[in-house]
């Protein structure tokens, strides 16, 4: 067993007994173990989901073993081909002088990955209409958590105590006045993924009670929350582990209130009055994405949305083939088209990982003298921030997404990217 090649055999062998014991995990599962905990989740409790992540944990490390020895196989066997940055490609009609601004930086080939001449500048300088800057606690100390925006100046979040918090609240932040002001206070936690929407003067969102799903409202000026409908929760029993109790989506418009369950999908509605609620025709399997639109999550590691449905006019979206979408943009490798085949863009970096609120794209960035960052690339003007440089002895912020903002910690600030 001294000689190498004895070693690698024994290792290829071991590596193939071990893979087939690797328990299959799902795409969706793998997506938000990688994403933080926004929106779509089910809910398991405690005994069951910490069975469950341990499964994951144990599956997810011995993956990462086989992937990274094949990774090492694969760069030490020879050189990897260039990756070449495609042009922008625009059909006629002729793209709008926004969609050709030339202010963001040039990418380049450099070995496998692409650089730049120059590594954007910080995002508040570049945009400084789409960043906002939140205190992290509320006067009295107690933890913010930013949700969604009410409307332009005003950032929706939830106040709770450190641990398990029986009554949290819901709190904003007028980014004018750079005040807090609590709203409401809640009979029961309200998690990250639990996230609330907003509309028709109302903000709602659901919690659990008992084997029932209760959605709730609240006006946006504040009051006491009251129950709209109380529908049934979807579940998987299992009496060893404890159930799995599956939560539902939230949206609001159109003097409505609508939710999908995050297991079947299929919308419901109910006047936001309160009454019988009723299906949404042709939404079987659907879920929403956010108002008016709802669809199905596509099953690949790139996430993205198909078989969009807009619930207020009953429009329904084609779907790219190999694309990652939004409702008006896609991704495609390094470049970013619209939805019906319009313009593109070419996205001045690496690795893009998210598109959010229709405009906001992740991407990373590298330069000729091996610097590395975090930007964001905006779609609407076509221009690049950074979020912060990269280090590779030292671990990067958390970048938080939903669908409709990104935020991170700055110091004892949250750092809030959005398109109001």
């Amino acid at each position: 067993m001294n000689d190498v090649g004895d070693v690698e055999e024994a290792l290829r062998r071991t590596f193939a007994r071990v893979e087939t014991r690797i328990p299959a995990v799902p795409p969706e599962l793998l997506r938000e173990v990688a994403r933080p905990p926004v929106r779509r989740h089910g809910w398991r409790r405690w005994r069951g989901r910490r069975g469950l992540v341990q499964v994951v944990a144990m599956a997810a490390g011995l993956v990462l073993v086989i992937w990274g020895s094949a990774v090492v196989t694969r760069w030490v066997s020879g050189p990897q081909p260039a990756v070449t940055p495609q042009p922008a490609v625009t059909p006629q009609p002729a793209v709008t002088p926004q969609a050709t601004a030339t202010t963001r930086p040039t990418p380049r080939e450099h070995a496998t990955r692409r650089v730049v001449e120059e590594i954007a500048p910080p995002l508040e300088q570049v945009l400084p209409s789409v960043v906002a800057e939140v205190p992290r606690k509320v006067e009295n100390g107690e933890a913010f958590t930013p949700k969604t925006f009410i409307d332009k100046g005003t950032l929706l979040g939830y106040v709770s105590k450190k641990g398990y918090d029986p009554a949290p609240e819901w709190w904003v932040y007028h980014l004018e006045s750079r005040t807090f002001q609590r709203l409401a206070t809640l009979d029961y936690p309200v998690a990250p993924v639990e996230s609330p929407a907003v509309g028709e003067g109302v903000i709602v969102w659901f919690k659990y009670a008992k084997r029932n799903i209760d959605i709730m409202s609240v006006p946006v000026t504040g009051g006491t929350p009251r129950r709209v409908v109380s529908v049934e929760a979807e579940r998987d029993v299992d009496k060893v582990n404890g159930d799995t109790v599956y939560g539902v989506d939230v949206a609001v418009g159109d003097g409505k209130v609508f939710w999908s369950s995050t297991k079947s999908g299929g919308v419901r509605q109910v006047p936001l009055s309160g009454g019988e609620p009723s299906v949404v025709p042709g939404t079987e399997g659907l879920r929403l994405f956010r108002w008016p639109w709802a669809g199905r999550s596509a099953d690949t590691m790139m996430g993205g949305m198909t078989e969009l449905l807009n619930l207020s006019t009953g429009e329904r979206l084609d779907d790219p083939p190999q694309a990652r979408c939004d409702v008006t943009w896609c991704l495609f490798g390094y470049q970013a088209r619209r939805r019906d085949g319009g313009e593109a863009v070419d996205l001045p970096g690496d690795l893009p990982r998210s598109l959010v609120a229709d405009r906001f794209v992740t991407i990373g960035q590298a330069d000729e003298r091996g610097r590395k960052a975090q930007v964001i690339f905006d779609l609407a003007t076509s221009k690049a921030g950074r979020l912060w440089m990269q280090d590779d002895h030292k671990a990067s912020p958390t970048l938080y997404t939903d669908s409709e903002m990104l935020y991170f910690k700055r110091g004892d600030m949250w750092f809030v990217i959005h398109g109001r």
